[in-house]
């Protein structure tokens, strides 16, 4: 069980366990995400594997990831989804108003060492809701905040999170290329063995 109903990042998950486990999300089994009101990556992500588990009786995998500015003091970071507020539940809205925020917020950051950032993520694997010892990996993927949109590949904040070595935001790169080097593909690949492991017991 994926934690999510991000179809976005389910997607890249299903990419990353292509033919090695079949996977359901919350939007699957016609289920919400539970609330994420904690302060921290790692304890949204403990809260959505834990929710994920106890009403299905699967093994879950949940991550709670973001989007870090130093220039804002780490926002919009937990609250990246909902940085700014949109009442029509259509995600697509919400990420172009999240982004033009955003943008708003980085107008007087003229250069691109003002601008540096990094995606975060945190991955919780639960063999079930009770399980005491979760497995856990922390990803990170660094990059500057572009000065305006490209590419209509990826989600969320994609089209503005610059990676200065490939010239390109992530909103431009293939999928396989984007699972190759992103805070959530470096997290799978750290506990990839681990997870199979015990999920196999």
């Amino acid at each position: 069980m994926i934690a999510t109903n991000n179809e976005g990042k389910f997607i890249e998950f299903e990419k990353f366990f292509e033919g090695k486990a079949s996977l359901e999300s919350f939007k699957s089994i016609g289920k919400k995400s539970p609330k994420e009101p904690h302060k921290t990556f790692l304890e949204n992500a403990l809260e959505k594997a834990r929710h994920a588990s106890l009403i299905t009786s699967l093994p879950s995998i949940a991550d709670d990831s973001g989007l870090v500015v130093d220039y804002l003091g780490g926002l919009p970071g937990v609250r990246s989804a909902r940085f700014a507020s949109v009442s029509s539940g259509k995600k697509r809205q919400q990420d172009e108003e999240n982004i033009k925020k955003l943008l708003e917020c980085m107008r007087p950051a003229k250069t691109f060492a003002q601008r540096r950032c990094r995606f975060i993520t945190m991955i919780v694997a639960l063999k079930s809701h009770d399980d005491p010892d979760p497995i856990v990996s922390r990803g990170v993927w660094e990059g500057v905040v572009a000065f305006e949109p490209k590419g209509e590949k990826g989600f969320g904040y994609d089209p503005i999170f610059y990676l200065p070595e490939e010239k390109k935001t992530a909103g431009q790169l293939l999928l396989h290329e984007k699972n190759e080097v992103s805070h959530r593909g470096k997290a799978l690949k750290k506990i990839s063995a681990e997870l199979f492991l015990r999920f196999e017991k």
